[in-house]
């Protein structure tokens, strides 16, 4: 049976986010554990902080394709528990990811940084609010993420070609 495929600009959206929240997770971890010394550390920083406003505008825009682009497809066929895991899975990703770019931008505004990657250093982000929760929802989202890869390897090996519903014809079971 062919399943549909979501359109273009939602393969583009999903994807392109995918690597630079990819990147900045992996950057994220390793700058909090950077000595204070590093000149890499604040280097890191800065990229994290323009990566994160660039996401911040992609997932911005992939929210309004949701509603303005072509229809989705409906989750390919499984168990009701299956399908419930799914849709909660992946809104839960869009909340908490909204979470943390929000957290990260209240950092940034509470510790007087204002939103240019430029003026970001280790040292300028203050002992914040929004710190500890940026803190937490990466960890969350990072579970989520795990959640998420998990059941597109189930479902890709076991039952359906979700991969190629979003234009990755490379394992394409057909």
């Amino acid at each position: 049976m062919e399943q549909a495929t979501y359109d273009r600009g939602a393969q583009l959206f999903h994807w392109l986010s995918a690597l630079l929240i990819i990147g900045m997770a992996a950057g994220g971890a390793i700058m909090v554990r950077l000595p204070a010394e590093s000149a890499l550390k604040g280097t890191m920083y800065q990229a994290h902080v323009a990566v994160g406003l660039l996401v911040l505008l992609l997932t911005a825009g992939r929210l309004v394709w949701l509603f303005v682009g072509s229809k989705r497809p409906s989750p390919p066929p499984m168990p009701q528990w299956e399908k419930l895991a799914f849709v909660w899975n992946h809104r839960l990703l869009y909340l908490v990811l909204l979470a943390l770019l929000f957290s990260g931008v209240g950092m940034l505004l509470l510790s007087g940084i204002g939103l240019s990657p430029t003026a970001v250093s280790p040292d300028a982000i203050t002992d914040v609010p929004p710190r500890d929760g940026h803190s937490l929802f990466s960890k969350l989202f990072m579970a989520l993420f795990v959640m998420h890869l998990g059941g597109v390897a189930f479902y890709q090996l076991k039952r359906g070609d979700t991969l190629s519903r979003m234009g990755v014809t490379w394992f394409s079971r057909s």
